[in-house]
């Protein structure tokens, strides 16, 4: 009840009502409804006591906050697992973030996703997500690219021919398990790429550690010679895997140098992991591998022996650093380049 402040309480005003006096602590005002004892509302010419909804969401209109788009780089070949089973992953990324995407056919081959949202963490939070399964589902992948030092030279062509010759027929060897001229190579390192950015990516770093190439060898050509035959298990007579081993003319440690700085190098810029890799290559040539021909090991005995007829094939200078796809030019019988720097002196 609230007391006006020009009466005295001491002396209030009575009124008489049917013979009982009653003490007027506070005159009636004509702004002032009575609601109870502790409650008034101030009289309005617009505002009733009564609303079908609250006085203070009366005449409010609700604040509107605007859509935005961006969208996400992701490599297409993964778009499936971020769709997932009948769209159900995708639906669970938008509830969970507030957004929408939209995520191109598989045959658009489009890396980019569209994404709609009303806030930046909504954006960063979807996008943290997607990062997280693509980079799961790329942990599950095989490689598709590797780096490579070709080893080419007419000594080590001509060598190798005669070497295939005597495998097939003296041994008996299928001539699928044997390494084509064209393919001979010293492996660095393999690489998962899937789409445009993973390439660049993986083109421009090779770009960059090529710098570093005049100063690893010394500026001097690195002249190589391909060498005793090793197997990768413990039993010839079952062997799956033969190699030759590469060396500098000159024993130097510059291209066992090289390799490792260049492993080292695309490690620090995740395109690759030790997982796959020694954190030291070992340099080498396949020469026969049973899984070329679908089969299982073969007996490499005599190709250990002292009196095998070929076991130096060659010297060579190795002329460049590459960056290949994992598939086979139909017409040349090379891998196919993706990117190539050189070896050579400037």
């Amino acid at each position: 009840m609230e007391i006006d402040e020009g009466v005295d309480i001491l002396r209030p005003t009575t009124r008489n009502v049917n013979g009982s006096v009653y003490r007027i602590l506070c005159p009636p005002r004509s702004n002032v409804i009575q609601l109870n004892d502790f409650t008034s509302v101030e009289k309005s010419s617009t505002v009733s006591v009564y609303e079908d909804e609250p006085i203070t969401c009366a005449n409010q209109k609700e604040e509107k906050v605007e859509w935005s788009t961006n969208c996400i780089n992701s490599p297409y070949h993964f778009h499936r697992h971020i769709v997932g089973k009948n769209g159900t992953t995708k639906k669970r990324l938008e509830n969970e973030t507030g957004t929408f995407l939209t995520i191109p056919k598989p045959n658009e081959k489009s890396d980019k996703i569209m994404v709609k949202f009303r806030s930046e963490a909504s954006f960063y939070s979807v996008e943290t997500r997607i990062i997280s399964i693509v980079e799961s589902a790329r942990k599950k992948e095989r490689p598709t690219h590797f780096l490579c030092i070709p080893v080419h030279g007419e000594q080590i062509r001509n060598n190798l021919d005669k070497f295939t010759q005597l495998c097939v027929q003296k041994q008996g060897y299928n001539r699928n398990i044997l390494q084509l001229y064209a393919k001979l190579h010293m492996t660095v390192g393999a690489l998962k790429l899937f789409g445009e950015a993973d390439i660049e990516m993986a083109k421009k770093a090779l770009s960059e550690f090529s710098s570093q190439i005049p100063y690893i060898t010394c500026g001097k050509p690195l002249r190589g010679r391909l060498a005793g035959l090793e197997i990768m298990n413990d039993e010839p007579a079952s062997t799956r895997v033969l190699y030759a081993e590469m060396k500098l003319q000159d024993d130097s440690p510059r291209l066992q140098n090289l390799v490792d700085k260049c492993l080292e190098f695309f490690v620090d810029k995740k395109l690759m992991n030790y997982d796959y890799h020694r954190n030291d290559v070992k340099l080498h040539c396949t020469l026969i591998n049973v899984r070329w021909g679908n089969q299982d090991g073969i007996d490499v005995t005599p190709l250990l022996q002292d009196d095998w007829e070929l076991s130096e094939l060659g010297e060579c200078v190795l002329q460049g650093l590459d960056l290949n796809e994992m598939k086979t030019d139909v017409q040349t019988g090379k891998y196919i380049n993706v990117s190539s720097v050189s070896l050579l002196p400037r």
